[in-house]
Formats: C-alpha cells, structure tokens, sequence
C-alpha cells in the first residue's frame, strides 16, 4: 500500500474553478474562454511538446502537466461545449480517453474518480468504513460532490480491502481533485487550468 500526503496550497480555492465563467471571473487566463470551451487535459504526457485528441493538435510546451486546456468545441470532432475529457497516455504508449461529468456546485468540492485499469475500482474512505464512489469500470469515470473536510482517502478494487493508494487531503471549497488510476498506480491530481488553445 502506498500512503499519499496531499497538501493544497492556500491559494488553491480561488484559483480552482469547474466553470468557464467562474475561471474568468478569477483572472485565470490571458483571455477570455471561448463562448462554447470544452476542456481536455492530458496525463502521462510529461516531457512531450504536442498531442492530438480530436483532429486537434494541442502544444503542451506551455502547459503545466494535467492541466485542462479550455479550448473551442467548434474545433473538436464529437465534443459538445462544456465537455471535461482527460486524455492518459499509459506506460505502453497507448492512449486513453475519458470523459468526465461537469461541475455545477461550487459550495461542494468535487472528487472525481478516473479508472484505466482492468477492474472496476472505488474511492472509500482510507479505513473502509464508507464508499464515496463505487465500481468504475475501465475507461470511465464518475464523480461525488462532498463538504470541505480533512479526511483520508483510499482507491480500492472492486471487493478488496487493500487499498492502491491512500491520500491524506484538505478539502476546500470550489476545489475539485482527480484521482486517476492506471496499472502503475493512482496519481491526485488537483484540477486547475492552462491557458486557451490556439
């Protein structure tokens, strides 16, 4: 088992958003997000300047690992408007998309459950004692709004109690936190955003 220790920093409730608006409302880009933004976000790419998701190119020289890049809907193939995908590129090179569900409440923070592995996974509480979100199958993701609390968090296949990786977590408000799981293991990732695709 592996123990996590998440720490965010002060900063990380004002500068996080689930909303095209509400990003702009913090100053968060350059420019304004396109009227009809999707966001895509891609891990596993570390070290790699350009990605394609979508008959888009994407640079990500300028981009902070994992974070979403608002973009255009009208230049994505098949992605409505204010569509959240994570694009994980696995140890074998291979690629998989997953589309994930928007964020609507901002009282609540969002923790989202992202599953590439082969079996279906949970996030429960590190002791067990309750499920937060349950059976992600391969290739999918859902997602469970919760109060802002100090808590621990496991990531546990379906019907075991060993858990994959445990995250000790300070939740707050209108933060939103992914926990991303391949064959290597389950990365956290605190959602946060880059600047507007070219």
């Amino acid at each position: 088992m592996i123990n996590f220790t998440f720490r965010p920093l002060l900063i990380a409730a004002t500068l996080v958003s689930g909303s095209p608006a509400a990003a702009q409302d913090n100053s968060l880009y350059a420019e304004a997000t396109p009227d009809d933004a999707s966001f895509v976000r891609f891990v596993g790419f570390q070290g790699t300047d350009e990605a394609t998701f979508a008959g888009k190119s994407f640079d990500l020289s300028d981009v902070e690992t994992g974070a979403y890049i608002p973009v255009s809907a009208s230049a994505l193939e098949n992605v409505p408007a204010g569509r959240f995908q994570t694009i994980l590129k696995k140890a074998d090179g291979s690629v998989v998309s997953v589309s994930e569900a928007t964020r609507d409440r901002q009282t609540k923070v969002f923790l989202f459950l992202i599953n590439t592995t082969q079996q279906p996974l949970d996030l429960r509480l590190a002791d067990n004692s309750a499920t937060v979100i349950k059976a992600i199958p391969f290739g999918a993701s859902d997602q469970r709004g919760v109060n802002p609390v100090n808590v621990s968090l496991g990531v546990f296949a379906e019907g075991s109690d060993d858990a994959l990786g445990i995250f000790d977590v300070q939740l707050q408000r209108g933060q939103n936190l992914s926990f991303v799981a391949t064959e290597q293991g389950v990365e956290l990732i605190e959602n946060r955003f880059g600047p507007v695709a070219k």
